[in-house]
């Protein structure tokens, strides 16, 4: 079997850099997109690139319920990665989730500048970081970053989890331990924020409860 931790997109895609096989996944003629037809696109062992593709959308503005669907996305894809698959499967219900391709387009458009710059220092160090024991250490960080973002959390909590699972990704992609390095501090950083706010939701639920009922004559 092949490391898919040790393989980067360029020996998958040669000459091709991630931002560039990024934006080949969502651009087309039709309309909506789905993730499968994305996929599709994108090698099935390249678990970096599909976490860098699926934090994307709630690293950006996107319409509501899309850091919900991408955040099961990551659930999957990093349960996958625990458990040392070879190759990713995503069910059906999943797969059939389109999206609009215009709304996407502009959304990597936005972030590829981002991209193309951290794809200027990237490059294979400190393998250990991205080999496969610490790919599957790996997937437990973004499995927990994707609990995070399946929570209702108030508008921008979905921010710092979803570019903590960005940075990790694109550290699997480029096998880079330095950037792996970055995306646990992102991670951590992201945890802060997370717990704050939820605190902050729950604190703020009573009196949004009675506001609510007052509002509409509940009481």
């Amino acid at each position: 079997m092949n490391d898919i931790s040790s393989t980067t997109a360029s020996q998958f895609h040669p000459g091709l850099r991630t931002s560039d096989l990024l934006m080949a996944a969502v651009r087309g003629e039709s309309e909506r997109v789905t993730i499968a037809q994305i996929l599709d696109t994108l090698d099935a062992r390249a678990f970096g690139l599909e976490t860098l593709l699926f934090a994307i959308p709630s690293v950006i503005p996107m319409p509501p319920g899309v850091p919900t669907v991408v955040g099961i996305a990551l659930l999957i894809v990093s349960l996958q990665m625990v458990i040392g698959r070879q190759e990713l499967w995503v069910p059906r219900f999943l797969s059939k989730r389109s999206f609009s391709r215009k709304a996407l387009v502009s959304g990597f458009e936005k972030i590829k500048p981002q991209l193309e710059f951290m794809e200027k220092f990237a490059r294979p160090r400190l393998l250990i970081l991205t080999g496969k024991v610490a790919t599957v250490l790996i997937g437990i960080v973004i499995l927990f970053m994707a609990i995070v973002l399946i929570l209702p959390l108030p508008p921008g909590g979905n921010f710092p989890p979803a570019l903590a699972c960005a940075i990790l990704g694109m550290a699997l992609v480029e096998r880079d331990g330095i950037i792996v390095l970055i995306g646990l501090f992102a991670t951590a950083a992201a945890t802060v924020a997370a717990f704050f706010l939820i605190v902050l939701l729950v604190d703020a639920l009573p009196g949004i409860t009675n506001w609510f009922a007052s509002t509409f004559g509940f009481r």
